[in-house]
C-alpha cells in the first residue's frame, strides 16, 4: 500500500513551528508516516514524487 506523502512547511523562528498558510516557509518536512526528511523550500520545489519517496526510503533504513 502507498501511504499519502504529507508536506509541511516550517519556519526556523521559532525553529519547527509551522509556516502561516501561503507562505515558503525556511524548511519542509516530507512525511509518508514511517520515516520523515527536511528539505529547503528550493529542493522541495525540484523533487518529484518518486524522488521524495526515494529519499524516505533511504531515511527510514537503519544505519549499520
Amino acid at each position: 500500500m502507498v501511504r499519502p506523502l504529507v508536506a509541511t512547511r516550517l519556519l526556523q523562528n521559532p525553529l519547527g513551528m509551522p509556516a502561516e498558510p501561503g507562505t515558503r516557509g525556511d524548511l519542509v518536512r516530507v512525511s509518508d508516516g514511517r520515516a520523515s526528511v527536511y528539505l529547503l523550500p528550493h529542493e522541495y520545489d525540484a523533487a518529484d514524487e518518486r524522488k521524495l519517496r526515494w529519499l524516505l526510503a533511504k531515511a527510514s533504513v537503519p544505519v549499520s
